[in-house]
């Protein structure tokens, strides 16, 4: 071999490496372009409270974001016998965000729009993937996304827009310094949530909104970051026939039991509710020109699709479920709601298709800030949205002046444990499951007859209300669901919701300086414990409200106790009481000078009586055993919920039952005990003649009792009694009874 020839062999070896390696990096690149594809295509989750929320994906349908009202012809013509195009809707995003800058502010009139393209089987992963190739060649196309399913198996759509939430305003610059690397327009932010921004794809690129929004959470420079999903059919109702309106007075109607119903005709002997008290109804939009609906409707709502005023009728779910309210009474047509003096405002959106949680968002925030005292939602389900959790959280935080607003949410039809978001998302949220005629939880086997839904159960479960054939308003005319202007069997927790919604509307009425969550209190607390032959109320770590169970909550709606327990914030003058309190009820009572008692306190009733001057049970009072009373003079200022919680009880039974005779509580110091706490001596002085005394332990048993007979001073020796709080029971020559507490250290 020559020298010469040596270096041509080094050659020759160096080029076929250098093949070889050529070979293998393209092979490697091609191997990551495909997973680099497929995860950019196809990532199946996105993140939730800093957690990953996984989903399906749906081979059978793609998403498609495009601008210009001259493509949708081109799209249209994809219909075929073997695809099939959804509803082409238009994406109001853009106009409905504050833009901050001069370059988004001068693309607002651009117009974009959503649609889904379907097959009729699923496709297999090459398929899907080639089929979203194809669709990118079409004119004006901003992105091509997958669609996915959730484990409740709702479809979800996905458009060209992702949400991100600032951790301060000052980080403004850094999303838009991230924008521009990542090639995505900043439309805006939220009108009512400013540190809400809305992102776009107004390009195409490798990117959709799903993989951008994971991509803006993982750099950890902001608090949020989701994508846009396209919510499917979030009503909760299903068929609709029925009989009459059982769930206001059941007369055993539908195979019911006489009795198993809201109390409403005793909660209108004091209230049918006040004009000044607003229930919107966030749905398809009321109808409210509906002659049972129009004189209570209040201003001209707001349509959440397109992000203003006025509301838009969009389906019939809407008016069935205003007319459960707030139907006018007494007007010799159809129906009464059960808050019927009270008033409706309509607020709009599709819930059958393309909803983003933007634009449901926008009307949580439309409600807190035009009035709204209680929100109505007979719908949910899909994917969280932490967009959507600010805007609840808004409403409850800010609504009704700082008090919040009163959000009530459908439990959903689905006959299983997992209660429908949002629903589940907030503990400040009251879900209402349905309850049929029979006061049975709501279920295929049910007496009612209806197979083919059950009401949702479970650990968010907080009360349940009549949902299955209840009379309402229908849309008039053909368009609506029998075309009679009312439809006889609405159903679904779809209807149970705005029952509680409308009894939420009459406790304000009597009291609406209470807060969302004294509300809330009173509902859960009033709640009627039926059918404890089929189930167990019980003693539930996180429920403070009382006994509870994992299918009906704390029970039944109670309009009557409900608003009973209400006017108890109130704090009227005199009181007058003769009304029992049954098992599993609870009384409130206040009053500024006295609150005069007759009634009687059941086994597993509880009762407390506040007064400013006096507490007086006459003869007729009972507590029986198994049974709570308690009676305090306080000034009458505090709520119901601050007054138990105080430790300044002059009156205490509890598991014991107290005598019916004449029992007086005054705030006069016609007694002394002194001193008072004390460790071994108790001394008794009063300005009137005594003729006995007892002292009694917390839980009413008698402990030391007087010997002697009519005298004005007293010593008793206690240093023998456990410490505690003792109740001092003594008896005026004038026949009054007084009690006063006394503490042994």
């Amino acid at each position: 071999m020559t020298s010469k020839q040596k270096p041509q062999v080094k050659t020759i070896k160096t080029k076929t490496m250098k093949n070889i390696s050529s070979k293998i990096f393209s092979l490697i690149l091609l191997f990551c372009t495909i997973g680099i594809y497929s995860q950019q295509q196809l990532d199946n989750y996105y993140y939730y409270k800093g957690e990953k929320v996984f989903l399906n994906i749906n081979t059978k349908t793609i998403s498609v974001s495009f601008e210009g009202e001259s493509s949708i012809n081109a799209f249209s013509s994809l219909q075929s016998s073997t695809t099939q195009i959804s509803e082409i809707v238009e994406d109001h995003t853009r106009t409905s965000m504050n833009s901050i800058d001069k370059s988004a502010t001068q693309r607002r009139n651009i117009k974009t729009y959503y649609m889904e393209i379907s097959t009729d089987k699923n496709l297999s992963r090459k398929a899907y993937l080639d089929r979203i190739e194809s669709y990118k060649k079409q004119r004006n196309i901003l992105i091509i996304s997958p669609t996915y399913t959730t484990k409740e198996g709702g479809d979800l759509g996905l458009s060209n827009n992702f949400y991100v939430k600032l951790k301060d305003q000052k980080d403004v610059d850094i999303l838009y310094k991230k924008a521009k690397e990542m090639n995505v327009e900043v439309l805006g932010h939220d009108k009512y949530m400013p540190l809400w921004f809305t992102l776009s794809i107004v390009s195409p690129q490798k990117y959709n909104a799903l993989n951008l929004a994971n991509i803006f959470h993982e750099t950890g420079l902001f608090e949020i970051a989701e994508p846009a999903f396209m919510y499917h059919d979030l009503q909760t109702s299903n068929d609709t026939f029925f009989n009459n309106q059982w769930s206001l007075k059941n007369t055993g109607q539908n195979g019911g039991t006489v009795g198993m119903d809201i109390n409403a005709e005793q909660a209108w002997a004091i209230t049918t509710g006040s004009p000044s008290i607003k229930t919107a109804v966030y749905d398809h939009g009321l109808e409210m020109n509906h002659p049972d609906l129009q004189a209570n409707i209040y201003g001209t709502g707001f349509d959440s699709t397109n992000g203003s005023s006025p509301s838009i009728v969009r389906g019939n779910h809407g008016t069935a479920c205003g007319g459960i309210v707030g139907a006018v009474q007494g007007n010799n047509l159809g129906i009464s709601g059960v808050a019927p003096s009270s008033k409706l405002m309509s607020i709009s959106i599709r819930l059958l298709f393309s909803d983003t949680p933007a634009q449901l968002a926008s009307g949580f925030n439309w409600a807190a800030t035009n009035g709204a005292d209680v929100i109505s939602n007979s719908w949910g389900g899909y994917a969280p949205s932490g967009i959507i959790d600010n805007a609840i959280n808004n409403a409850l935080a800010n609504g009704r002046g700082g008090k919040g607003c009163v959000i009530v949410f459908a439990a959903g039809n689905e006959n299983n444990t997992n209660i429908r978001y949002p629903g589940n998302s907030n503990p400040d949220i009251l879900v209402v499951g349905a309850m049929s005629p029979c006061g049975e939880r709501k279920s295929p086997s049910s007496c009612d007859g209806e197979t083919f839904w059950g009401s949702c159960f479970g650990t968010e479960l907080d009360i349940v209300a009549p949902g299955v054939k209840m009379p309402t308003t229908d849309r008039q005319g053909s368009n609506g669901y029998t075309g009679t202007d009312y439809t006889q069997t609405f159903n679904g927790t779809s209807s149970a919701c705005p029952v509680v919604a409308g009894v939420a509307s009459l406790v304000l009425s009597v009291n609406p300086d209470l807060t969302f969550q004294e509300v809330n209190d009173i509902i859960e607390q009033s709640a009627q414990k039926v059918r404890t032959d089929l189930y167990t109320y019980s003693n539930t770590s996180g429920r403070s409200n009382g006994t509870w169970n994992n299918q009906l909550g704390y029970g039944l709606v109670d309009a009557h106790q409900a608003v009973l327990l209400a006017q108890a914030g109130n704090c009227q003058d005199n009181v007058i009481v003769n009304q029992n309190v049954n098992s599993g009820q609870t009384d409130i009572q206040k009053a500024t000078t006295s609150v005069t008692a007759t009634n009687t306190i059941f086994s597993g009733g509880t009762a407390t009586y506040t007064a400013g001057t006096r507490v007086r049970l006459n003869p007729g009072f009972s507590a029986k055993s198994g049974s709570s009373f308690k009676a305090f003079i306080e000034n009458c200022s505090q709520s119901s919920r601050e007054e138990l919680s105080k430790p300044k009880v002059m009156i205490t039974y509890e598991e014991v039952e107290i005598e019916t005779e004449s029992v007086s509580l005054q705030k006069e110091e016609v007694l002394k005990a002194f001193p008072n706490p004390t460790k071994d001596r108790l001394t008794i002085t009063s300005d009137e003649q005594m003729t006995n005394w007892e002292l009694r332990n917390h839980m009413g048993n008698l402990v030391k009792q007087s010997k002697t007979k009519r005298f004005q001073k007293d010593e008793l020796n206690i240093n023998q009694l456990p410490t505690g709080l003792y109740i001092l029971r003594v008896t005026l020559n004038n026949g009054e009874t007084i009690f006063k507490n006394i503490l042994k250290n």
